[in-house]
């Protein structure tokens, strides 16, 4: 996104976990996830840049309404690694 200059910036980012937190309602919405329906639906869990440990960094899960390491189980993702993160970048 910095390289390609998306929408005219250079200076994007992965949310800290505090504000990627802040996007979550404390019920879900429209029966589906815990953020504002204004938010694609299919984003979670994100990723964060705060880390975890050493060798893991926390997300932020939408979809159950919680945030965790990036080991936690999600049985419907898949990836190399076995679960599917996506980014929700912010500047």
């Amino acid at each position: 996104m910095n390289r390609e200059q998306f929408a005219g910036y250079s200076d994007w980012r992965l949310p800290t976990l505090e504000e990627a937190m802040s996007l979550m309602e404390p019920t879900k919405k429209n029966g589906y996830t815990y953020i504002d329906p204004l938010f694609d639906i299919k984003q979670s869990p994100i990723w964060t840049s705060d880390g975890y440990s050493a060798s893991r960094a926390w997300v932020v899960d939408f979809d159950y309404g919680h945030c965790d390491d990036d080991t936690a189980p999600y049985a419907n993702y898949s990836s190399l690694s076995g679960y599917y993160y996506c980014v929700r970048a912010v500047r």
